[in-house]
């Protein structure tokens, strides 16, 4: 009913004190100089008044009047805002919910993979993101085969108008020609410090290399890579309780809500770009299988940071028996024991320990090929050549 009634007072404003008005118009002009802003500031509250609620739009339209003055340049400032979503992995499913429930953006296009074949029997499987889309009501959906010389798909983009263009793990480059469409930026999200850990792993680079702390960075996109201006960083402290999992689990918690408005307060110009310092830059690069391997002869917070650091992909790993045994959950024991030998296995105050270099890793749960996670005791329960192992043997 306020909504109502406060687009009643922005009509009567419209038709009768606008300076647009032809009766009206060249008495006042000179006096009463046009708003500075597009769309003017009437029509913005009554844009907003149609789409948010009564306090919210409010909120939106008493914050516009403030900054109008007769000294601003023309600006660009809708009460929404238009988003071409780019975007191919699970992880960022919750950020495109978030943008589509948020009345403030309006996705007008999602970007994503082409269908790929997926699983045991290799069927032709829809990217996750389409498929949300889906669900989320977004008609327009593209899954470019390739983008390079795709002068259809980019005359398509051109036509959107969008205000912003959001690229989340797309895995294609887009040309500066593409980068260059939005109206106001293309944004990018990464996840860790910047201008540190660049490139391909920077959730495990931190755990290696023992950060107390790391970050969302939200950022302006240029045509290289993880270079581009800061605009807004959240941080998140790192405890020995956390690890690849747990950070990504609490990135997608206080993320999409942290992203969208950033986003909006970056469109208002409350907030605005820090360039990066490239003198403090470091590059990481892709891990493969074989990092997960460990070597008890390294100390033993190292090999817990990769415990940390690999915890969902490859995971930590050595072998016995000539199989494959990961160790799905381990502990450090900071006491040092000069009377064990590097590799030897022992019990203390019945837990299973190895010592390592420097320390102890304690060993809580472990998994051996082709069979179930189990706790460490009822492994060595099952397997009776481990016992002997724990109670004679080194074990490497």
């Amino acid at each position: 009913m306020l909504n109502k009634l406060f687009l009643f007072f922005i009509f009567i404003r419209q038709k009768i004190f606008s300076s647009n008005v032809w009766i009206l118009k060249d008495i006042l002009y000179p006096f009463w100089p046009v708003c500075s802003h597009k769309p003017h500031c009437s029509e913005y509250g009554k844009q907003c008044f149609q789409k948010y609620d009564f306090l919210t739009a409010l909120k939106y339209t008493m914050e516009r009047i403030d900054k109008c003055t007769p000294d601003n340049k023309i600006k660009y400032d809708p009460s929404s805002y238009k988003v071409v979503y780019f975007s191919s992995a699970p992880i960022w499913v919750p950020f495109l919910e978030k943008l589509v429930e948020d009345k403030r953006f309006d996705v007008v296009w999602v970007v994503t993979m082409p269908d790929a074949p997926s699983g045991r029997w290799q069927k032709i499987k829809e990217n996750i993101i389409a498929s949300t889309a889906k669900k989320l009501w977004i008609e327009n959906i593209f899954k470019p085969e390739k983008l390079k010389n795709n002068e259809d798909f980019i005359e398509k983009l051109n036509k959107l108008d969008a205000d912003f263009f959001v690229v989340l793990s797309y895995w294609k480059i887009l040309s500066k020609k593409i980068l260059d469409i939005p109206k106001l930026w293309p944004i990018n999200i990464h996840w860790s410090i910047l201008p540190k850990y660049r490139w391909a792993s920077p959730i495990q680079s931190v755990f290696l290399n023992k950060e107390k702390e790391t970050w969302i960075t939200i950022m302006y996109m240029d045509e290289k890579m993880d270079t581009w201006d800061i605009i807004k960083i959240l941080k998140f402290p790192l405890n020995k309780e956390d690890n690849s999992k747990t950070v990504i689990d609490k990135f997608v918690e206080y993320g999409p809500s942290f992203f969208v408005d950033t986003l909006w307060d970056f469109a208002k110009w409350k907030l605005s770009r820090k360039k990066q310092d490239d003198k403090n830059a470091t590059y990481c690069g892709k891990f493969t299988k074989e990092d997960g391997k460990i070597d008890f002869s390294l100390a033993a917070d190292d090999i817990y940071a990769k415990f940390q650091a690999f915890y969902l992909w490859p995971g930590i790993y050595s072998y016995f028996n000539w199989k494959q045994i990961k160790f799905t959950d381990i502990d450090y024991d900071l006491e040092e024991n000069e009377n064990k030998k590097i590799w030897e296995v022992y019990k203390k105050n019945n837990k299973i320990y190895v010592k390592c270099w420097k320390w102890a890793i304690e060993l809580k749960k472990v998994k051996i090929e082709w069979k179930k996670e189990m706790f460490i005791n009822d492994f060595i329960n099952w397997y009776k050549d481990f016992l002997y192992t724990v109670l004679n043997k080194s074990w490497k």
